[in-house]
């Protein structure tokens, strides 16, 4: 009996301690005004931010405003095709102490058409990028290096995959804009970025 009322008693002790540690520890967290931040994340991330340890965290979460038929700036035999695009992004920003940026973390998801407005004929994509943006100066968004990693796949319902895009990964000099290091495909840097007009013909032969 002495080593239950002892057990009991125990229990009570750990019970106490667990319920006074609990509040402290959601204590720890204390809300930041956005607007405080260098440089704040945009009012329209909807940042929600907290003081969390010896740092500051915002979560963000925003989808963009819809992109409907617009010149893309690929040319299939002479002719533009048009762009239609859905873009959500949930992520993460990381300020020091002292409400200065060291790092975004965030994940998009795409998905659209593209088409032919002579032909009519229509594509679909889908698919999702993390991109992973360490900065080298604190505060400064045009420093560092950003690590981008995913896949979106461009396809013709009831026809399958016609070529995937930016599948792989990339890291890019924020200070300067170079590509620092890549791999995997990425047809789209290469006919923008490279002049590679043929590395899109995929595209266009499924839109003729």
């Amino acid at each position: 009996m002495r080593r239950t009322h002892a057990s009991a008693s125990l229990l009570v002790v750990a019970a106490s301690v667990i319920a006074l540690a609990f509040p402290a520890i959601v204590a720890a967290k204390t809300p930041v005004d956005p607007a405080t931040l260098t440089p704040p994340p945009p009012p329209q991330f909807n940042p929600v931010c907290e003081r969390v340890g010896n740092g500051i965290i915002c979560e963000v979460v925003f989808t963009d405003p819809l992109v409907v038929d617009e010149p893309s700036g690929v040319v299939c035999g002479g002719t533009e095709l048009l762009f239609s695009q859905t873009r959500s992004v949930v992520g993460k920003r990381f300020y020091d102490a002292d409400g200065f940026l060291l790092r975004r973390h965030f994940h998009e998801d795409v998905s659209g058409t593209w088409t032919n407005p002579v032909t009519g004929a229509t594509a679909s994509f889908a698919g999702g990028f993390t991109t992973l943006h360490d900065l080298a100066v604190p505060g400064d968004l045009a420093s560092g290096t950003s690590q981008v990693t995913g896949s979106v796949r461009i396809y013709v319902p009831g026809a399958g995959t016609i070529l995937h895009a930016d599948a792989g990964r990339f890291v890019l000099d924020e200070a300067t804009g170079t590509v620092l290091a890549q791999s995997g495909q990425h047809p789209f840097e290469d006919y923008f970025g490279n002049g590679d007009l043929s590395a899109l013909d995929a595209l266009c032969s499924a839109l003729a």
